[in-house]
């Protein structure tokens, strides 16, 4: 989408295979990526390869980035733990997992970082709707003011959110992302969504 703006475009995820189009794929119909099922595959098929930057292989948490305003926008739909796990890198460089309240709350710090000011962070939190209570659920940051926040219904127990934050301001030295409610909502969501009842 950013392309299509005549923006540049980059993209990250902890999974080189996914990012390059390697091994199987993650489709259910389809036993092997084909041939530029891939992010630079995408972009070419839209005529924005001259828009393109490349990508690399991260999560939120790895510092791979110089700590300084780099981006306009960020937008991501991370991992729910469902299709995929929540991972992170750790330090040994193996991949471990990452709780997802702890996956959104580095997000916000990622993005308070590298967003510049006037910078909008754009993603998907998924919920288990009971347990949603409003606002005070959603992960915030001092940095960040929330623009829209829009639900994509799912089924009754579970939906995801759209969540768009403007970044007002820099981030001082020692300023973390929080919750004011209960993050059970979305930190507990793949246990909760594989509960019967």
């Amino acid at each position: 989408s950013s392309g299509i703006n005549a923006e540049y475009g980059m993209g990250s995820d902890i999974d080189l295979k996914a990012l390059h189009g390697w091994g199987k794929s993650t489709k259910a119909t389809e036993t092997a990526y084909q041939e530029n099922q891939n992010i630079a595959g995408n972009m070419e098929s839209y005529s924005l390869s001259n828009r393109y930057l490349g990508c690399y292989s991260s999560d939120f948490s790895s510092g791979l980035l110089r700590n300084t305003p780099l981006f306009d926008v960020i937008l991501t739909d991370p991992p729910y733990g469902i299709r995929e796990a929540s991972l992170k890198v750790n330090k040994d460089v193996k991949n471990s997992q990452f709780s997802l309240s702890e996956q959104f709350l580095e997000l916000l710090n990622f993005a308070a970082t590298h967003l510049v000011i006037g910078g909008r962070l754009a993603y998907w939190l998924p919920i288990i709707r009971d347990l949603y209570q409003g606002e005070v659920s959603l992960p915030q940051h001092p940095a960040f003011k929330l623009i829209h926040n829009c639900e994509q219904v799912f089924s009754r127990k579970s939906s995801r959110r759209l969540v768009v934050m403007l970044k007002t301001r820099e981030r001082n030295e020692g300023e973390n992302s929080f919750v004011v409610g209960d993050s059970s909502s979305h930190g507990q969501y793949r246990h909760l969504y594989f509960a019967k009842n």
